[in-house]
């Protein structure tokens, strides 16, 4: 995660203009101490993940003193979300803030790095896919977050303290070229789209977008059904880097209608 001393709206003024409805949306990765982890407790829960690497999970006995868990007795202590990732997206925008141990879309989990299990069969019973092979394709062409923590922050641009790995904007096209146009301004270079009609807020729009910097998405069947964004609108996200840069760069830009 990174951090900023100055107020968020201070800050990313440009971009939250960009913005008709609602605000941007910041998601940060915890790793636990920053609400309080109690270091070699035994008590059974998940515990930080990367993917690449074997998934550790608390067993209740013997754990190693490094590893950094959470005592259910804490009323602060962060419970699986019944919401789908998306959802608390749409749900921040408007206001609502949350740091969960989980959410509620299977797929989602398999993006976020919360579980192993491929969304694979879930797509081919979708009907999105013409086979089996299709939707095996589909699953492991998914983006997903390479990044050790235990808890996800869901909140408002205005709530933030300055600290975020992904910054998500719901935007008019006019208002997603103006980014792509910022990304290109100083050394000209194109942007590539990467997506594929599914995952996208979880997926082209944080896992992506922390990697690679942007994420630009025209939404999945699941966000655009659950979430309820509205039709015209694209969803992008951009890393605490690429957000800066971005920022920067918008008002050197030309109006869209100059």
């Amino acid at each position: 995660m990174h951090s900023s001393e100055q107020s968020p709206f201070s800050k990313y003024s440009e971009l939250s203009r960009l913005m008709d409805t609602g605000e941007p949306v910041c998601v940060s990765f915890e790793t636990g101490h920053e609400i309080g982890c109690k270091v070699g407790s035994k008590v059974g829960c998940k515990v930080e993940q990367e993917i690449g690497s074997e998934i550790e999970k608390c067993k209740g006995i013997e754990e190693k003193a490094e590893e950094r868990v959470i005592d259910p007795g804490d009323k602060k202590f962060p419970e699986k979300s019944c919401f789908l990732y998306c959802e608390l997206v749409q749900k921040a925008r408007v206001g609502e803030e949350f740091l969960i141990s989980g959410q509620s879309c299977s797929p989602g989990d398999y993006v976020l790095g919360l579980s192993e299990e491929s969304p694979a069969e879930y797509y081919l019973n979708s009907g999105r896919y013409k086979d089996l092979q299709a939707a095996e394709n589909a699953a492991l062409s998914l983006p997903r977050l390479k990044k050790r923590f235990c808890f996800i922050r869901i909140e408002p641009l205005s709530l933030n303290k300055g600290s975020f790995d992904v910054l998500i904007l719901f935007l008019k096209p006019e208002k997603a070229m103006r980014i792509v146009q910022a990304s290109a301004y100083s050394k000209g270079k194109r942007a590539v789209l990467d997506t594929i009609g599914a995952a996208s807020i979880c997926g082209d729009c944080t896992a992506l977008a922390y990697r690679q910097g942007m994420g630009l998405s025209f939404g999945c069947k699941g966000s655009r059904k659950h979430s309820g964004y509205e039709d015209f609108e694209v969803p992008f996200g951009l890393s605490f880097e690429e957000a800066n840069k971005i920022e920067e760069i918008l008002s050197k830009l030309p109006k869209t209608k100059e």
